[in-house]
């Protein structure tokens, strides 16, 4: 039976596509919310072929095994109606390559910046399209101002006084009037605190209010009050000190007293840190950063300042570090109007469509032709990821290239000043959002950082014999190692992933591991967050969660590692990856840290299975007999 079939075969068995409310893909098994029971064949569905075990405990779940059970939940996705979370693994697509090669960079973002910057991408990335959407609006209610300028004769002025005007200008400053709620609410859901409490930290920011007191004693202290002092920068601060003061408070409040004293003590103690220490700190920090990228790089470094920014923006784009940047666009347009920055930036994006016109003409592999038809109209629209992790960087020179030509489009905008009304989207699409009506400037700068990207490609980027960087060396298929039918050899060594207390497979709370459904094995309960690999493998699964991950040996061997019992449902981010699927690992390699308090405070079992997927193709699957294991010992003897 093939996964297509057996899809359809379970969904018609659990009562049609119709009577299934949530179907989630865990990494070993599908797990199902039912309407009613009444035309449901549990028992037609465990004699499957394919179907390892059936379980009901309210959510019936439904084992598959590793690899198969994510084939069969993506057939459900594309042949019904029904919304299921799935990982893909298409190995096919050019956009799967390039998440994949994404994945693999991010993977090793693993250093303090590299973490705050991902941090302030996930508070900020959900508000652009608002911001994008608010930017048009005023970029009409300018348009409508230049053409009603006596000057240019073209509109009445009267238009200026009509409600559709005002109405119109109204709308689109909402978002920028309120942004320091946005930001502090998202602050307080990216690090797991009350968000309407991260929420009142942007407001206390941004409150009017403070302009009218103009200065406080405090402690002794004389402070000088204005409203946004420490911009956006102090509200990413304040949120998570509100974040921490209540996380701390509430592990120590009576339950009966939390809903009242928390969230006082939390504002109360959270305002006075922010008004004394954070808004004056803040405020000289982004005073700072403005500083540097306006006056220094810009105003006096001039072309040659607007040169080196969008030259070497991409590579802070691969390290997630670019992020960053959007409070920073966001206070130059609060103090100046608009972000010169921002334009000069999307010349980057510029310089990677200019390179792929010029491999797509040079290649000769029409593979590699594809691939670059296939993502260079979404680098025009501004979307450059697929061209980066697609193509440029694997190859690595026409990466180089493509940043360099980059620059000189870069340069241009400098010297014009060309700035932006709001954060958005770069290439073609942030046309309508440039300020001052120099639409032609950007469009010359961007077709310069084409002309750029394409000719230092053209002659220096790009050679037929870089193609194999992308697509491998051929080999033959009798040298890749079969999964299903590991190499004879007497005896093989697991290391233990984690240092703990052993548990057999037996004990645990959940009837796939403890039945060896999925596998044989042993179970450790850790005692601290670090997941390291067993053995010399290549990573071949990892779930988006990041709570298992697959790995295969050179031999064959498929071990499944799994950060406690049910943790595929924890949706905060307790689980920080080092590791992307298709990337080789060593023994004693550190793959994932992971939080056990929070896992644990969120009523989870810890216990994380150790097993070998692929079982049946062993002798003796054998765990050492003690009781408390440290990492690299001996934790498997396999025959």
């Amino acid at each position: 039976m093939n996964n297509q079939k057996l899809a359809q075969t379970i969904v018609e068995n659990l009562g049609g596509e119709a009577n299934i409310t949530n179907l989630t893909n865990c990494i070993t098994r599908l797990r199902i919310d039912l309407k009613s029971r009444s035309n449901v064949d549990l028992e037609a569905i465990k004699q499957l072929e394919g179907v390892l075990s059936v379980l009901d405990q309210g959510t019936i779940q439904i084992v598959l095994g590793p690899g198969k059970v994510t084939k069969v939940a993506n057939e459900i996705h594309e042949n019904t109606a029904i919304d299921v979370d799935v990982e893909d693994e298409g190995d096919d697509s050019e956009f799967d390559m390039a998440s994949d090669t994404k994945a693999a960079y991010k993977a090793k973002q693993t250093s303090m910046f590299q973490q705050l910057f991902r941090h302030i991408g996930n508070i900020f990335v959900p508000i652009v399209p608002g911001l994008v959407a608010s930017g048009l609006m005023l970029g009409i209610a300018n348009l409508i101002t230049n053409l009603a300028n006596p000057d240019a004769g073209i509109l009445d002025p009267a238009v200026l006084e009509t409600d559709w005007y005002m109405l119109l200008k109204a709308i689109g400053n909402l978002l920028f009037g309120s942004l320091g709620v946005f930001v502090g609410i998202n602050t307080a859901r990216e690090f797991g605190g009350t968000m309407v409490l991260g929420g009142i930290a942007g407001l206390l920011i941004y409150a009017p209010v403070l302009g009218d007191v103009g200065s406080l004693n405090l402690f002794g202290l004389t402070l000088q009050l204005s409203s946004g002092l420490g911009g956006l920068l102090g509200v990413i601060v304040a949120a998570y000190l509100f974040t921490q003061i209540e996380k701390f408070t509430r592990k120590r409040m009576a339950d009966s007293l939390d809903l009242v004293l928390t969230p006082l003590i939390t504002v109360m103690i959270g305002s006075i840190v922010t008004i004394v220490v954070i808004q004056p700190l803040a405020g000289l920090l982004m005073d700072g950063i403005t500083w540097f990228l306006v006056d220094v790089m810009l105003q006096a470094g001039g072309i040659i300042g607007g040169y080196v920014l969008a030259a070497t923006f991409l590579p802070l784009v691969t390290v997630g570090m670019h992020q960053g940047l959007i409070p920073v666009h966001l206070e130059l347009i609060d103090k100046f109007g608009s972000t010169t920055l921002l334009p000069i930036l999307a010349m980057a994006g510029g310089g990677q469509v200019g390179a792929m016109i010029a491999i797509y003409i040079k290649a000769k592999n029409k593979r590699l032709k594809n691939t670059v038809a296939s993502v260079l109209p979404v680098g025009f629209l501004g979307i450059g990821e697929p061209l980066i992790y697609g193509v440029s960087l694997p190859l690595g020179r026409p990466f180089i290239t493509a940043c360099l030509g980059a620059g000189f489009g870069g340069a241009f905008l400098s010297l014009f000043k060309v700035g932006a009304i709001t954060v958005g989207p770069s290439g073609v699409v942030l046309i309508p959002l440039i300020a001052d009506n120099k639409y032609l400037l950007y469009i010359i700068g961007l077709l310069i950082s084409y002309a750029g990207g394409f000719v230092l490609t053209y002659l220096f980027g790009y050679k037929e014999e870089m193609v194999h960087k992308l697509y491998g060396e051929s080999t033959s298929e009798m040298e890749k190692p079969d999964s299903k039918k590991p190499a004879q050899q007497e005896e093989t060594h697991l290391s233990s992933p984690l240092a703990g207390e052993l548990r057999p497979l037996s004990e645990l709370n959940d009837e796939v591991f403890a039945t060896e459904a999925v596998g044989k094995g042993i179970a450790i309960y850790p005692r601290n967050g670090k997941l390291y690999a067993p053995a010399n493998g290549k990573v071949t699964t990892v779930f988006p969660t990041g709570h298992a991950i697959g790995i295969t040996t050179g031999t064959g061997m498929e071990i499944l590692l799994h950060i406690g019992l049910d943790t595929v449902d924890i949706k905060e981010n307790v689980f920080e990856l080092n590791v992307a699927k298709d990337e080789d690992v060593e023994t004693g390699q550190l793959l994932c840290t992971f939080d056990i308090d929070a896992i644990t405070n969120k009523g989870y079992d810890i216990t994380s299975p150790i097993v070998i997927t692929n079982s049946d193709a062993y002798d003796t699957i054998n765990p050492v007999s003690q009781k408390e294991i440290e990492v690299g010992n001996r934790l498997l003897t396999v025959k």
